[in-house]
């Protein structure tokens, strides 16, 4: 196990996820915001890369600018070899949002429709349509449902199920198990192991140790925009909710531990 900065190279597979020295701010009137100040990790195809930090470390604008929503001030950001628009452009990201907002009066049933529309072509688009909806885990009356009425546990779930459609090479999920319950999570962990073992990248931003030392084969701490840490989890690794607490957030030797599966 480690728990230095690397240089941002792991795989060099197709669809490796590489980020070198990154720095991105929000341009203001006044001026901009600086919030990556120095990103650098890779990620490989084939691994659950779990980025994990305080509020306001910088996660959800890493997850916009490797999705070729936010062009960064400098530094190296590719996805499969090509920067984040391109390589979406040409081969699709799944994508889970923490949030999203969408047109008054869609149904879920509309949203995965406009998923497949979107992901695959029209040959697909039936087949893939009825497996989102089978991912989505909901009765026909929650899909039927107004998704702004709905829980936001079952927004997650529609979410989820959108970010999978066309079995994309890489996922990126901002805060998945937000909002679920148990059963819940048990299905995503299974949907994300599943996107694993047929060779996805997959990404996620979590507050949730739990669950990143269940899942995580590498594990990116960030603090105040930089990369201050990471650690690559081997098969069999004793992985506890407490240790990761001292080890990234300086927690107390007081937390209970205990290896999870």
């Amino acid at each position: 196990m480690t728990k230095t900065p690397e240089p941002g190279i792991v795989n060099s597979d197709e669809h490796c996820i590489r980020v070198q020295d990154l720095v991105a701010s929000y341009r203001r009137f006044l001026g901009s915001r600086p919030v990556l100040r120095g990103v650098t990790f890779g990620a490989g195809s084939g691994e659950i890369t779990a980025v994990v930090g305080p509020n306001g470390a910088g996660k959800t604008t890493l997850f916009r600018v490797l999705l070729g929503f936010m062009r960064p001030d400098s530094g190296d950001c590719l996805v499969g070899g090509l920067p984040p628009a391109e390589y979406r452009r040409r081969h699709g990201i799944g994508y889970l949002p923490e949030s999203a907002k969408l047109p008054r009066g869609w149904t879920g049933l509309d949203v995965l429709g406009r998923g497949a529309d979107l992901a695959v072509g029209r040959r697909d688009r039936r087949s893939e349509y009825s497996l989102a909806q089978k991912r989505a885990a909901l009765d026909r009356r929650s899909l039927a449902k107004e998704v702004g009425k709905c829980s936001n546990g079952t927004q997650r779930r529609l979410w989820l199920a959108c970010a999978l459609i066309g079995d994309p090479d890489v996922v990126v999920l901002d805060e998945p198990f937000a909002g679920l319950d148990p059963p819940a999570r048990r299905a995503l962990r299974h949907q994300m192991r599943a996107a694993r073992a047929r060779g996805a990248a997959v990404l996620l931003a979590t507050h949730d140790l739990a669950e990143t030392a269940r899942l995580a084969d590498r594990i990116v701490f960030l603090e105040g925009g930089c990369t201050k840490a990471t650690k690559t989890l081997e098969p069999g690794d004793a992985v506890s909710v407490a240790g990761l607490e001292r080890e990234f957030f300086g927690g107390s030797n007081d937390a209970v531990p205990g290896p999870l599966s």
